[in-house]
């Protein structure tokens, strides 16, 4: 019996040796994941199979899809660029600080304006880098766009015709003409006299209210101010969303490149957003992990079988409400364990969820604490070059089949606890490059924003009129 004992020891030892099943730490893996590195890689096939889109009574549902994955139509059809993982998370900091600045009131440092490795594309605005969109009707009859989705923008706009000079976009051009419920709001209104308050552009001296988008290099995208229908429509026509008049801003003078969009949709709690100009009191998506699969946006109020499983953490309500959706975070834990911070070093910090930005931005100190707990479970891969100033914790994972991942879950005010997916806590440039999809952001060094990364592969609920957000189990990964 010894001997056999003996044998199985080494049996195993020999197991926890290889290369091709390498583990971060062998003594606790029910804190790990433990993938195939192939399945990290972006996928080269759309497979729409794996999302079914949530249905029911006074809701509807529209299919999300991430313009850089297999399953976009973005990119059919028209000529462009297709951004490295580096471009794409420059990108993503250039508009975290737009942003900020807009929160902050801070002007863009100058040197995000110049990067040697951001060429793509000339002109940015805080919608370039936004990831994921749906289609939707304006008018009627009805014309299709696709709108970026982002709960960090207040304005839904979309380009329209006659356009002076307009960036490519799969869709045909919004003809306002065409529509029968289409409205310019007067220059003389009352309605553009609100709006120029908060949107102040040039001088009103025409039958149209301006508006105009601001480039984070000072240039910008110029139009005007109306009102349309929009619906909001499933493909199997069960659920069905509609609203008029509806508020729009129709540019017909843009530079910079949305990868084929057409616009965006601004779902922030701003005066002038959907949510608020549509009185939409609940909301939901699940954006998809990975790229090769769809997500889906729910309007409307969850089933009540499936609401038992959604923790809710408050949104953040002050005397001066934010345009955004502020929320409290109060930890971190890696491979189970916490980081080394109290709760209320975690709360003094403030914090918004935002589907626009990539990747999650923390303080410098809270940082630190994750990379050397991560690395510290990572430490049997070899370490490889970051992505410049973007991202400094990589792996090289080529001479292996499987890894052993650590998991880290991010906690709220409430008891509420984020376990990411293993796509949620890493972001791939190759096999030889994968890195901790985490960063710093020293522009301002006292606030956290959660971004899409982390959200992938879990149902985020937007409780507006009960000013709670909601995370539960999703159906896109």
């Amino acid at each position: 019996m010894w001997i056999l004992s003996k044998a199985f020891l080494l049996f195993i030892c020999l197991l926890c040796s290889s290369n091709n099943g390498a583990y971060a730490d062998d003594n606790d893996l029910s804190h790990s994941h433990i993938v195939s590195v192939s399945s990290l890689l972006p996928p080269n096939v759309c497979n729409r199979t794996r999302t079914a889109l949530p249905q029911g009574p006074d809701k509807a549902s529209l299919e999300v899809v991430s313009k850089y994955g297999p399953c976009s139509r973005l990119n059919q059809g028209i000529s462009t660029h297709a951004p490295s993982l580096e471009e794409i998370l420059r990108q993503d900091q250039q508009r975290l600080h737009l942003k900020n600045s807009r929160r902050l009131r801070k002007p863009f440092p100058e040197f995000l304006k110049r990067t040697e490795a951001f060429t793509f594309p000339a002109k940015i605005n805080d919608t370039v880098a936004d990831e994921y969109y749906i289609v939707v009707a304006i008018g009627e009859p009805k014309q299709y766009v696709s709108l970026l989705l982002d709960t960090g923008s207040d304005v839904t706009w979309t380009q329209c015709k006659p356009c002076i000079h307009c960036f490519q976009q799969r869709d045909p051009f919004f003809y306002a003409s065409k529509s029968k419920t289409f409205f310019k709001i007067p220059c003389n209104s009352t309605s553009c006299r609100i709006l120029r308050e908060s949107f102040p552009f040039g001088n009103c001296n025409s039958k149209e209210c301006p508006f105009n988008i601001q480039y984070a290099d000072g240039s910008g995208s110029g139009g005007f101010w109306a009102t349309d229908r929009i619906t909001i429509q499933e493909a199997n026509s069960n659920g069905y969303f509609t609203r008029y008049p509806f508020l729009l801003g129709c540019i017909n003078n843009s530079s910079g490149d949305k990868s084929g969009a057409s616009g965006i949709m601004g779902l922030d709690r701003s005066p002038v957003s959907i949510i608020t100009r549509t009185n939409t009191s609940y909301f939901s998506y699940c954006l998809p992990s990975p790229y090769g699969s769809t997500g889906y946006i729910t309007f409307g109020k969850t089933d009540t079988v499936n609401s038992k499983f959604i923790k809710y953490t408050p949104i953040v309500t002050t005397s001066e409400q934010s345009e955004f959706y502020d929320i409290i975070l109060t930890g971190i834990s890696v491979g189970g364990k916490k980081l080394p911070f109290n709760t209320s070093y975690f709360t003094k910090f403030g914090a918004i969820i935002d589907s626009g930005n990539i990747i999650t931005r923390l303080p410098p100190p809270i940082y630190a604490a994750l990379r050397s707990a991560f690395h510290k479970r990572m430490k049997k891969y070899k370490k490889a070059k970051g992505l410049e100033d973007l991202l400094d914790t990589c792996y090289d994972l080529s001479a292996y089949e499987t890894v052993v991942v650590p998991k880290i879950a991010i906690h709220f005010l409430g008891g509420v606890d984020l376990e990411l997916d293993v796509r949620g806590t890493l972001v791939v440039a190759s096999v030889s490059q994968v890195c901790l999809g985490f960063a710093t952001y020293p522009p301002d060094p006292n606030s956290i924003t959660l971004g899409n990364v982390q959200q992938r592969g879990h149902e985020v609920h937007y409780d507006v009129a009960g000013r709670r957000l909601g995370f539960g189990p999703g159906n896109c990964s």
